[in-house]
């Protein structure tokens, strides 16, 4: 695609293509993003991209140049491309993403106050945000800086807005004003305190989902008739001016601008839900570790807390954000990290492993490490010569330099929109690499995705909704059937296929589900128990589902 942006002639190709944004499509070079309208039509004003340039703050990802095709046509504009770590907000919600990245509430209470700070100088300049919801925002890994993007929907002194998420929107209102920006501020700034939609929950008098009738009725996840999944996090994490002011919003129909000061928070209550087992579930505790459990991998006897990482009956101090793996053979545990874009390793037991190799992104399947450099993928595997261990480019891949994201145990990538999953089948020989079109994915946005033994688990939005994939393929991975749900909560996945094909996976809504990695066994066995929750972070060793929960890991099997 030829493209010109203030004079400069510019060729765009599959390389550059990142991903769908709104009603365009999304590509990157360098430092500069490029938005590209599919319908003419919809292409945003050129003079709402003039008013739009008031708003000169660090935090807001504007419309910049014009892009322009060789009719002169407008096509597009240009945005600063947000580089380093970024993350959607939707992931901070969630405790086990807080938890890998040791999130404090500290941090959440200043993420807070800086957006409430940009929101009121968008507020100062007359400019309303109106889609304010957890898509359309950026946060950087320090966890407190906001980023605000989609920003050629806002309303403007001479333009009206062009999108809004049902979930954020003020449904008592009549028009968008300063207010309704500040009620949508309150949902997603509820979520971040304390992980939960105000207007979700379960309640007697309103069928799931029904956010729309409870905002108007104002009964909130405050009401005591509402009933919470243990997942939520306690109200004390709140600042007290700050749950007052949502007990006055969501509670009592109030509309007013947040508090000044956030006031004191208070200290979370730990609350002890005994573990046991019930009519459907036998369930043993196995092992108890010091600290909350992050990963276990039983087969590797392998569990990493937030401060150490137990390798049989050996435990090691852990440093921040790294991954655990072992050389073959020797079975030498290495950590791995990825600082400054480079691959850093070093040995539990000797010397460190030598290597001098750029990277941007990692994974480790089957107890081996991927590494994304631009458009390569590399296997690696690790060589012991004398008392040196020797980090080595095993076969290298070739995928989308913008548009893959390395997830567990598969990439996802998208060719101007088309999706595909990638994944990378390693072996002691020689490893395959299936890349496979799936059509039911294309023009969603991937949050998360997990693959394990023939079945791969996406979550992904559009339209502001959230949806479920179940992708089974067949063993050669040569055909697949594609299980959708939609209109789910966002949370992280969670399911484990076991060595003889028996999915077990634990949804949005608390119930466990239990099905075949076979193609021709499209049946789902679903089991609510009050015991069963989305706490229970799922894992096995070859037969066994296991699962762990705060410091412990546990044995389940049905009766």
């Amino acid at each position: 695609m030829l493209i010109y942006v203030n004079g400069q002639k510019i060729t765009l190709t599959s390389k550059d293509y990142v991903t769908k944004g709104g009603e365009g499509s999304i590509y990157k070079k360098g430092d500069v993003a490029f938005k590209i309208y599919e319908d003419l039509k919809k292409m945003i004003p050129v003079a709402k991209i003039g008013e739009l340039s008031q708003l000169d703050h660090e935090s807001i990802v504007r419309p910049q140049g014009i892009i322009f095709n060789d009719k002169k046509h407008e096509l597009g504009f240009t945005m600063t491309w947000l580089g380093g770590d970024k993350y959607a907000m939707c992931k901070m919600f969630t405790n086990t993403f807080r938890k890998n990245n040791n999130i404090e509430n500290d941090q959440i209470i200043q993420l807070v106050e800086n957006i409430k700070q940009v929101t009121q100088f968008i507020h100062d300049k007359k400019f309303l945000i109106v889609d304010n919801n957890e898509l359309n925002y950026m946060v950087a890994d320090d966890f407190v800086t906001p980023y605000l993007i989609d920003v050629n929907a806002w309303k403007t002194p001479s333009y009206p807005p062009t999108a809004i998420m049902p979930s954020i929107r003020d449904w008592r209102a009549t028009d968008f004003t300063v207010l309704s920006d500040w009620f949508s501020f309150a949902i997603v700034t509820f979520q971040l305190f304390v992980g939960i939609h105000p207007f979700k929950g379960k309640h007697p008098g309103y069928k799931k989902n029904d956010f729309v009738n409870r905002i108007k009725d104002c009964v909130s996840v405050m009401n005591s008739s509402v009933a919470l999944p243990p997942t939520v996090r306690d109200f004390n994490l709140i600042p007290s001016a700050y749950k007052d002011w949502y007990f006055q919003m969501f509670e009592n129909g109030e509309r007013r601008p947040p508090p000044q000061t956030p006031g004191m928070a208070g200290v979370a209550q730990v609350i002890v839900q005994l573990i046991q087992s019930t009519d459907n579930f036998d369930i043993k505790e196995l092992h108890e570790y010091l600290g909350d459990i992050l990963f276990h991998n039983g087969t590797l006897n392998l569990t990493k807390t937030q401060e150490r990482v137990y390798i049989g009956r050996t435990d090691y101090k852990l440093p921040q954000n790294v991954e655990v793996l072992f050389t073959p053979l020797e079975n030498q545990p290495i950590l791995v990290k990825i600082e400054d874009n480079r691959v850093k390793l070093k040995s539990l037991g000797g010397v460190d492993p030598t290597i001098d190799l750029e990277c941007t992104d990692m994974m480790i399947t089957n107890n081996i490490l991927f590494l994304k450099n631009k458009e390569r993928l590399m296997e690696m595997t690790f060589k012991h010569m004398g008392d040196k261990i020797h980090a080595i480019i095993k076969t290298t891949w070739t995928i989308e330099p913008n548009s893959s994201q390395l997830f567990s145990n598969v990439v996802v990538q998208s060719v101007l929109g088309k999706a595909y999953l990638a994944i990378p089948l390693p072996s002691f020989d020689k490893s395959s690499f299936i890349v496979k079109p799936i059509p039911e994915l294309n023009d969603f946005q991937i949050m998360d995705a997990k693959y394990e033994n023939q079945i791969c688990v996406l979550t992904g939005h559009k339209g502001g909704v959230y949806s479920r994939f179940i992708v089974v393929f067949d063993p050669k991975h040569t055909k697949y059937a594609c299980r959708i749900t939609n209109d789910v909560d966002y949370a992280p996945i969670n399911f484990t296929c076991l060595d003889n094909g028996v999915c077990v996976l634990i949804t949005d809504d608390d119930a466990i589900e239990i099905f075949l990695n076979r193609i021709d066994k499209d049946s789902v066995k679903r089991i609510e128990d009050p015991i069963i929750n989305s706490t229970m972070r799922l894992c096995k060793e070859g037969n066994q589902v296991r699962f762990f929960r705060d410091n412990k890991v546990y044995e389940i099997k049905m009766r």
